[in-house]
């Protein structure tokens, strides 16, 4: 017994192993442009020294962030060590992976006792690139954290079915909570837990038996099951209502109707299970649609039915390919819907990180069915390489490639571009990288092409007003700067673009009026350390020092002044001129 458990635990620890050694390379990547500059590089809460306060402010809605409390105090602590330095975050969102691929094995060799079948799914879900992004993507911390906290929740059910006991039922419902305030990915728990309750459990039968389960529950049983889950269920629709409820406003260019939303749900369960089978052309944003193929909603469909169907004839000999079909099923029920409270997108590669689980544990019986049936040992050995190797080599070396395109933010933005159309974030965002690096020509053409799509996209508005002041075109940038106030107010976004307006005045000599905008900038952002900054520097240019003092004052204070702040004598050397 004692050799056994041993042979379980270097199993779970090598499947462990490889998602930390596939993913290593990760800690010489940058922060990603998109999202980590507001949940870590940029975000003041998160960069200052660790105290209750903090840790206080880390459960109050932000203006900026997805709220999920668990994931900024992840980061805080984060940055008590690493600081700015990208890498280290990167490391802990692989650590984060590599103990959900060994929680995964764990769940599946609970649930079938089969080692094989643990080993599989855990290496795919190690190895494919479908998960680069929920890994590699420093602000994808989120779904790592929340991944691991529900697995941890079902394992705890599972030994609660077992042998059930209070500490028991605390620990679920502590690690559920724990789950939802990285990301409420985890919402359909209770749907998930029955479908276990179905099979392998066996706790929808009155008579609790091995093997296949009935095709026909004991309904009285499933209403026994549901009531116990009401607590659950109730932590679930109570958090999502808070994250939703708080959730910043977003620009976007699209608000689907409830017909375009299930024509694409239909299209993206074609596109889901084609990322699932060979992974391509993928992408950091897919853009929803302004239509749907009718071709591509039909042929969803039609898969959706002929795949339950057939896991439903094959339900009573292979319970557990309904099991994972549906399992797929239902962790996508939040996101393959979702409500307007950001940007609409078609699919997420992070989506799946939870949904696919459910499908690699239904190959994984699979498999470990067919080596069951193969009577010589030594066949069977080699078989069983052989099936472990032939999908995670080829997956293994797509995930390479893949998490190449997460090296640098540009990289990511570059290939988004070549596999998607009609990208205007990705466009403004690709912009700010070439005008960063000196190569206006291209920035502009980027700004042009995303409002082109979108002409209504305050935030690329506010960029290319910002590369024509650069360019002293000033009566351009000026109404260029003026349109995006306008668009970003209505968000109570409008921060940078006062900024921009205020240094567009300035250039034209018009100093007075360029003071009321930064009255308004830090009347929408008190906390923000730029525009009193800027401000001081323009109180020293009209020649009152004692006025510029106290603004540099203020910037220091301001809560989100970066950990690398300069010195107030530093401030107060600062040239004059804008």
């Amino acid at each position: 017994m004692l050799r056994e458990s041993r042979w379980v635990f270097v199993l779970g620890l090598l499947a462990a192993a490889v998602a930390l050694g596939m993913y290593s390379r990760a800690g010489l990547f940058d922060f990603s442009s998109f999202d980590d500059p507001s949940y870590v590089s940029m975000n003041g809460q998160v960069l200052a020294k660790f105290s209750w306060a903090s840790v206080k402010a880390a459960f109050s809605p932000h203006q900026v962030v997805y709220w999920s409390p668990l994931t900024t105090l992840s980061f805080m602590l984060d940055s008590q060590f690493y600081h700015k330095w990208a890498g280290g975050y990167h490391a802990t969102n692989v650590l984060w992976h590599s103990a959900n691929v060994a929680a995964f094995f764990a769940l599946i060799l609970a649930l079938t006792k089969n080692r094989f079948a643990a080993v599989l799914a855990a290496l795919l879900f190690a190895v494919h690139p479908a998960h680069v992004e929920a890994v590699a993507w420093i602000s994808a911390r989120k779904d790592v954290l929340s991944t691991f906290f529900g697995l941890s929740s079902i394992l705890i059910y599972i030994r609660w079915t077992r042998r059930p006991g209070t500490a028991l039922a605390v620990g679920l419902y502590c690690t559920y909570a724990l789950s939802l305030m990285s990301k409420p990915m985890f919402v359909t728990l209770p749907g998930l837990l029955l479908l276990l309750d179905f099979w392998p459990l066996a706790r929808l039968d009155a008579q609790p038996h091995e093997g296949p389960a009935p095709f026909w529950p004991d309904w009285r049983l499933v209403i026994v099951r549901i009531r116990e889950k009401v607590l659950l269920l109730s932590m679930g629709v109570l958090i999502t209502f808070l994250t939703l409820s708080v959730h910043p406003n977003t620009q976007d260019r699209l608000d689907p109707d409830l017909g375009l939303k299930i024509a694409n749900a239909f299209a993206s369960i074609l596109k889901y299970l084609g990322l699932l089978i060979w992974p391509s052309h993928q992408a950091l944003i897919y853009p929803f649609p302004d239509s749907v193929p009718l071709a591509q909603s039909l042929g969803g469909a039609a898969l959706l039915l002929a795949v339950t169907g057939f896991c439903l004839w094959q339900a009573r000999r292979r319970s557990y390919l309904l099991v994972g079909w549906l399992w797929f099923l239902c962790a996508l029920v939040p996101v393959i819907m979702p409500p307007k409270v950001g940007l609409h997108v078609a699919i997420a590669d992070r989506w799946s990180y939870v949904p696919f689980m459910g499908l690699y544990f239904a190959l994984a019986c699979l498999a470990a069915e067919f080596l069951d049936k193969i009577k010589r040992s030594a066949v069977r050995g080699m078989a069983a390489v052989a099936l472990v190797l032939l999908p995670v080599i080829p997956l293994g070396l797509a995930q390479q490639r893949q998490l190449s395109t997460w090296e640098t933010p540009l990289s990511a933005y570059e290939q988004a571009l070549r596999y998607t159309k009609g990208n205007y974030l990705v466009l403004n965002n690709y912009g700010v990288h070439k005008a960063q690096a000196g190569d206006d020509a291209a920035a502009e053409k980027a700004y042009t092409e995303a409002l082109e799509i979108f002409p209504d996209f305050g935030l690329c508005r506010l960029n290319l007003g910002a590369l024509r002041l650069k360019q002293e075109r000033r009566d351009e940038a000026l109404e260029l700067l003026w349109s995006a106030k306008g668009i970003l107010e209505k968000e109570g976004q409008a921060y940078d673009a006062y900024r921009g307006l205020a240094m567009c005045l300035i250039s034209m000599d018009k100093l007075d009026l360029a003071q009321d905008f930064y009255v308004l900038a830090i009347r929408e952002q008190p906390k923000r350390h730029e525009a009193y900054e800027e401000w001081g520097v323009l109180a020293r240019r009209l020649g009152d020092p004692r006025r510029a003092q106290q603004f540099f004052q203020q910037a220091l204070e301001a809560k989100d002044f970066p950990a690398s702040r300069l010195t107030l004598d530093d401030l107060k050397a600062a040239p004059s001129n804008p």
